[in-house]
């Protein structure tokens, strides 16, 4: 039915340095409080798993050949790992570009002063409200003038330089979507990008508690991009499927980094084989996870406009960048990925806005 090929080495490298955070957001599906009762909290978590120096090396090392491009966190907060500044320098002296996502609570003087002097690619706090009563609910802390602080710490540290590229992200709840327009208007004229995520509900991604996102507009599906061109390695070495499977509460691994012979190896290994054959017959019911899942969706190929002086792109309904467009100098997309394409394999066409998303019209998908 499908003859999609997997990438000879993943295009982006997810690495979580750690299985631990520092925050427990009210909406978050790992550290949520009631996520961490004894009943709830998955065995993985229970016991704090810190990737080594030398474990860290190991995969970078393998990577370096490829240039892949490098997401420091999965399910965690990065800046707590104890390897977090050793990975980064790695990332940069691999030759690779690097990203990662952070609540913003630990960008002090000396985080933001060692960010700017390796110059790393890319920085995005998630923030997700303009008010401190929002912020509560969204993050279960109201310091939202700290988190504004840190991010101007960020940026007056960098001051002409280019990088790090700074962005912050907003995940639209119920509570917050009213903040919307202000949220925009108030960062537009700090930062360099905005992401806007649609919130992942538990077990299954379901497109259609998105706003504007209707099932009959839904378009026969297609292979998941996640698995032929995505890694995903936990902190204790194992590899999910991908970012939704990793949030499982007993995940399956397709392979362990350190016990089965490198990344290459998993990659190329005959669980992720079996997957991608699944995929390829349109049978992505015989998996459980992919069974009932729609973040495929985001495998389409990046809508883009230009409006009130931001580059807006999109993958899916799920995710919304507004690149603000006079600041747009320092991101490479064919080297630095945040999920606004798959590097040189990216195409243009058009999208509305998040809350208009029309999936009728949406591109299909390379190979």
């Amino acid at each position: 039915m499908f003859d999609y090929k997997p990438m000879e080495f993943p295009e982006i490298l997810r690495l979580e340095l750690t299985n631990t955070c520092n925050m427990q957001c009210p909406h978050c599906r790992h550290h949520a409080p009631e996520k961490k009762k004894p009943e709830n909290y998955p065995e993985y978590y229970k016991v704090t798993s810190h990737m080594t120096e030398e474990q860290v090396a190991l995969i970078l090392d393998e990577a370096k050949k490829y240039k892949p491009s490098v997401t420091l966190n999965v399910a965690n907060e990065p800046t707590v790992a104890p390897t977090f500044k050793f990975a980064c320098t790695k990332v940069k002296e691999n030759g690779m570009s690097g990203t990662f996502n952070t609540n913003g609570l630990l960008l002090n003087d000396d985080l933001c002063n060692f960010l700017v002097d390796i110059e790393f690619d890319s920085v995005n706090i998630s923030i997700d409200a303009t008010t401190p009563e929002t912020l509560k609910m969204a993050r279960g802390i109201t310091a939202i003038n700290r988190l504004i602080n840190n991010v101007e710490r960020l940026l007056k540290i960098r001051g002409e330089k280019l990088y790090p590229r700074v962005g912050v992200t907003f995940v639209v709840m119920p509570y917050n979507e009213k903040e919307i327009d202000d949220f925009l208007s108030f960062w537009k004229e700090r930062v360099d990008v905005i992401r806007f995520t649609g919130y992942i509900t538990d077990g299954k991604p379901d497109s259609t508690v998105l706003p504007g996102v209707e099932p009959y507009k839904i378009p026969p599906r297609i292979p998941c991009k996640q698995i032929f061109k995505d890694i995903v390695i936990r902190a204790n070495g194992d590899v999910t499927p991908c970012v939704i499977t990793s949030e499982a509460p007993d995940y399956t691994s397709m392979g362990n980094i350190f016990k089965d012979g490198g990344v290459k190896a998993v990659w190329d290994g005959s669980i992720f084989k079996q997957w991608r054959d699944y995929h390829n017959e349109g049978c992505w019911n015989g998996i459980s996870y992919c069974k009932g899942c729609d973040y495929w969706l985001d495998s389409f190929e990046i809508k883009e406009k230009e409006e009130d002086g931001f580059v807006i792109r999109s993958p899916s309904p799920y995710t919304v960048f507004f690149n603000v467009k006079e600041k747009m100098n320092n991101w490479d997309k064919t080297k630095l990925i945040e999920r606004q394409g798959f590097g040189s394999k990216d195409k243009n066409s058009y999208i509305g806005s998040m809350s208009s998303y029309d999936l009728e019209k949406s591109d299909s998908p390379s190979n």
